[in-house]
């Protein structure tokens, strides 16, 4: 095998921009990658009859306010301007979110002006909660923050899908970041650059990765490779994305995560929901949410006009080893047992763990590639 000066253990975004920023540094990079494909849980398909790019594995929106993530990620694709709008449907009707005067008018039949909104939500919340102590999880803060109506309907269930567990079992933090916008702005995002990329996120990947000092090989987990590596001179620093708990063996327990299904459907009718996302917050619907990804290329004339669309239902689910792991359960006993394995890796100085598995943190695409940016860039070899 060549000489390298770096391994990469995983092929997502935080490890390919790790590899290309190294790689531009003048490093002998080598890329190894489980899957058959790059991307992780970015990567996409295009459906053969109609041109959709699929989100193999749920929507992906990128979005940022990050100067140096939106200038690194430019020179490599371009994007279309897509705006996210996430719509929910409750008890047989559809409602904008987030959460601000577009919901909470249609919600309750009210007119209220962006200088009522506050003190309508606050008094609704003192109904539901009446204070006198900090709120003590997540159903307590939720109802602290938008009132006990709005919670039962647009929260309280989907949150019980989405994590397995009744809200009252799950930490405030999870929902202290709750925005409740005194306007009729419903783009989900706040951030003003937002899209996606004109020729795919699969293009983002392979344009990552071309570079001279670069070798990518696919189909190889290093956590079995790296016990027959034929590097014989020197172990080099090597850079892993996946789980920390699989990284030793799940010595201490497995870290608990959520895991997600999902049921492709090719319909046909030009479009199904009018929109990319539409989430189902009631409990007689066993999916969270419906994906039409259609709607995220709206520059497509062709894809938007043809004559079936392809939507994916979202299925929230138990997580076991061997099974994909998508969101972190963040508990007390999930940050004790992960200080022991964060322990662990800080007795292996040529080993760097990151992204979103090996930080055991729910990252957007910005911020991985953020993370990213600061470790390839400090890090000397």
């Amino acid at each position: 095998m060549q000489q390298v000066d770096a391994i990469v253990a995983g092929a997502g975004i935080w490890g390919c921009v790790v590899a290309r920023v190294l790689a531009e540094k003048g490093r002998k990079v080598l890329v190894l990658e489980k899957r058959p494909h790059v991307g992780g849980n970015v990567r996409c398909e295009t459906d053969p009859e109609t041109g959709i790019e699929i989100h193999v594995y749920g929507s992906h929106i990128f979005h940022t306010h990050i100067d140096r993530v939106w200038d690194f990620v430019r020179r490599f694709v371009e994007f279309n301007g897509y705006q996210h709008k996430v719509l929910a449907r409750h008890a047989g009707k559809t409602y904008f979110l987030p959460l601000g005067l577009t919901l909470v008018n249609q919600f309750y039949g009210l007119d209220l002006t962006p200088a009522e909104l506050p003190a309508f939500v606050a008094a609704e919340s003192a109904k539901g909660f009446a204070g006198g102590r900090a709120p003590a999880n997540f159903e307590e803060q939720a109802i602290a923050f938008i009132g006990k109506p709005l919670y039962d309907a647009f929260i309280r269930e989907y949150t019980r899908k989405q994590w397995g567990t009744d809200p009252r079992n799950l930490g405030a933090d999870v929902i202290r970041r709750l925005p409740v916008r005194a306007s009729y702005d419903v783009n989900y995002f706040p951030d003003y650059r937002q899209g996606i990329p004109l020729t795919g996120y699969n293009s983002l990947f392979d344009r990552l990765l071309d570079h001279p000092n670069i070798m990518l090989e696919c189909n190889v987990d290093w956590l079995a490779w790296r016990n027959k590596s034929l590097i014989a001179s020197r172990q080099p620093l090597t850079f892993y994305s996946g789980p920390i708990d699989a990284l030793f063996g799940y010595k201490f327990g497995p870290l608990p995560w959520r895991s997600l299904r999902f049921e492709q459907e090719r319909v046909p009718t030009v479009d199904f929901q009018g929109t990319s996302v539409v989430n189902y917050t009631d409990a007689d619907v066993a999916f969270t949410r419906i994906h039409e990804f259609k709607h995220y290329h709206p520059e497509d004339a062709a894809a938007m006009s043809a004559p079936s669309t392809i939507i994916c239902r979202e299925y929230p689910q138990a997580w076991k080893p061997g099974d994909e792991p998508y969101y972190p359960v963040d508990t007390p006993e999930s940050r004790e047992r992960l200080a022991l394995y964060q322990a662990e890796t800080a007795k292996m100085p040529n080993l760097v763990v990151g992204g979103r598995l090996g930080e055991y943190k729910y990252y957007d695409i910005d911020r991985s590639i953020d993370r990213a940016l600061e470790v390839a860039s400090n890090e000397v070899l």
